[in-house]
């Protein structure tokens, strides 16, 4: 069993859809967290595009826990921000989070490793 953690100071993100998006990731909640992107989202990892659906059900929402443990910097408004992020699959390590807007869903998102 996983200790309790705290939620992480999501104050410096402004943007309503991104912040219920780490809400949505935080609380594994699978079914909000895809009704907030577009139909088909562009997204990439560290710099390689890869399929969306199937890296969030890999990395995010499959077997292994994944959350950010804070917010450290942002930037936009939150729609990039860097962040401590925890995956039982990888281990703790900072993390930056790209994401781009359109019709009030997000059409992109870019992550990946990086340090700060």
């Amino acid at each position: 069993m996983k200790p309790a953690r705290s939620p992480p100071d999501l104050s410096a993100i402004s943007d309503p859809v991104v912040r219920s998006a780490v809400e949505a990731l935080n609380s594994r909640d699978r079914k909000r967290w895809f009704w907030l992107f577009a139909e088909k989202p562009r997204f990439s990892d560290d710099g390689a595009p890869r399929e969306f659906a199937q890296w969030c059900d890999d990395e995010l929402f499959g077997s292994a826990t994944a959350y950010i443990i804070s917010i450290d910097k942002a930037e936009r408004g939150g729609l990039t921000f860097y962040a401590s992020y925890h995956s039982d699959k990888w281990g703790d390590f900072q993390t930056f989070w790209k994401f781009v807007l359109e019709a009030g869903k997000i059409s992109r998102l870019d992550v990946g490793a990086t340090s700060y």
